[in-house]
């Protein structure tokens, strides 16, 4: 599959951060599966999370998990989960990553390399929206374009 430039944008968000290992990153998504019974909300887009490199930890990372709802929602308690009215990321490059679905790393470090052969400078957080297909699981991996500041 070849690297595309994309937006991505969801409105009604259940939102869950954590760090944690970088291996453990499905431990997240299953716990955001169980929250619209536990909630009585209901789910409307794939659930997709991002990663933020922790500094001096190779192995772990920053996870924030996003679950799009059908509409907005009062949490009594904030403590766990909180509601984010809307997420947009303007510009990313994107990879589908279909054949090794658990190996985001692997297509993580593609996009990378392109970057650099296209000279285009990329954030350090990415994220992967988890779409659902049958019995499967394809990732889209989307790295955001950097914004070109006034002095570039």
């Amino acid at each position: 599959m070849q690297i595309e430039t994309r937006t991505l944008q969801f409105d009604h968000l259940l939102v869950h951060e954590t760090k944690q290992l970088k291996t453990d990153w499905q431990s997240g998504v299953f716990m955001m599966e169980e929250v619209p019974l536990a909630l009585d909300i209901y789910k409307n887009g794939p659930i997709f999370f991002s990663v933020r490199p922790e500094e001096n930890e190779k192995n772990f990372g920053h996870f924030t998990y996003y679950l799009p709802l059908n509409e907005a929602v009062t949490l009594e308690d904030e403590t766990y989960f909180k509601y984010q009215e809307t997420f947009q990321v303007e510009k990313a490059l994107v990879l589908r990553q279909a054949d090794q679905a658990v190996n985001f790393q692997a297509a993580h470090e593609k996009i990378k390399k392109y970057a650099i052969e296209q000279g285009i400078k990329l954030e350090e957080t990415f994220y992967c929206v988890l779409i659902e297909v049958y019995d499967d699981v394809i990732i889209d991996l989307y790295v955001p374009i950097k914004k070109r500041s006034d002095d570039e």
